[in-house]
């Protein structure tokens, strides 16, 4: 398996494990996991740019860091952000799921399948046809959780994901869609 097809299953699988989460404990608990998570990642990432060795921060950073990113560990910080959006401004355990699925399961799919793609946006020439598309598909289990409110986030968040806002996607997505739920 090739490194960005592995981390698009980390994603992927955090994502799953956040909504099993979010199911099981209740929105107040992922609230704090999710808060309690980006503290300690921040104090992680900050003894990382000290120069600090910590054992299962490298591992990480061998395994799914990007390479010659400016700022390790800086999509991880954004996906926790944007797993918090929702939990933060929706009530409805329901809509905060649906959410993070699109999230986890749409833009991980979405770059695995989008990269192989040949079609490129009009608006994004990094981004493909077939990558949106796979993202919209992919979301559409997200049914289960608030039936057919699905098509119009899946849509947002296909079109967020390939627009670029010079904003990390982690970030776009959920902020996208949690203001299409709120309205």
């Amino acid at each position: 398996m090739d490194e960005e097809l592995k981390r698009q299953v980390l994603h992927i699988l955090v994502g799953i494990g956040a909504i099993a989460c979010l199911l099981y404990f209740g929105r107040g608990f992922m609230i704090a996991a999710v808060f309690f998570t980006i503290i300690i990642g921040t104090v992680l990432i900050n003894a990382r740019l000290l120069g600090k060795k910590i054992g299962i921060v490298q591992w990480f950073e061998r395994h799914f860091e990007r390479p010659g990113v400016l700022f390790p560990g800086w999509g991880s910080a954004c996906y926790a952000a944007g797993v918090l959006i929702p939990l933060a401004f929706l009530l409805d355990t329901s809509g905060i799921a649906a959410i993070v699925f699109i999230l986890a399961v749409g833009d991980g799919v979405s770059t695995a399948v989008g990269r192989r793609g040949r079609i490129t946006l009009p608006y994004n020439e990094k981004k493909t046809l077939e990558g949106s598309i796979a993202f919209l598909l992919a979301s559409l289990p997200a049914y289960y959780f608030i039936g057919e409110a699905v098509f119009p986030l899946a849509l947002i968040g296909a079109l967020v994901e390939g627009i670029d806002f010079g904003i990390d996607d982690n970030l776009m997505i959920p902020i996208a869609c949690t203001l299409v739920v709120i309205l």
